[in-house]
């Protein structure tokens, strides 16, 4: 029996590790996860300044009543840069990419969630079997918390 206890101490301390060691990834599966909400924040606004940009050319083409040769080149000039803005940005790829990495670390976050409800039953586990052992015909060191 003392083999056995002392066999499900080092197991209790090397799930207690492990799940340290999860509860830290898990943090750093957050810290990535709110940088990525935040990219996706920024891409966002660049497409609502884009769209607004576009929008002001075309409010501004629906109401021309003479053609002014000057005028249609600056909203030509302007439709252009609008346009180089969104090329250089390349949101299409950068939200594709922020999406995935979003999901990876949710999948991460789960997987250590999962794995920490597991060493919690584990150490449910260990305490019972301390529980059921008689007193007094050995020596019980405290187990340690979660």
């Amino acid at each position: 029996m003392m083999d056995q206890l002392s066999t499900a101490e080092r197991e209790l301390a090397s799930k207690k590790a492990a799940a340290d060691l999860d509860m830290m990834m898990a943090g750093m599966a957050s810290d990535n996860a709110k940088e990525a909400e935040d990219n996706a924040r920024k891409a966002k606004s660049a497409v609502k300044t884009v769209l607004s940009t576009i929008t002001a050319l075309l409010d501004q083409l629906g109401n021309i009543d003479k053609v002014d040769l000057s005028k249609l080149n600056q909203i030509e000039e302007s439709l252009k840069s609008a346009k180089g803005k969104m090329a250089n940005n390349e949101l299409d790829r950068k939200l594709s990419e922020l999406n995935d990495v979003a999901r990876s670390q949710e999948d991460l976050i789960f997987d250590y969630d999962r794995q920490i409800r597991e060493i919690r039953s584990d150490i449910l586990n260990l305490e019972d079997i301390k529980n059921t052992l008689p007193e007094g015909c050995f020596n019980t060191p405290s187990l340690e918390r979660p």
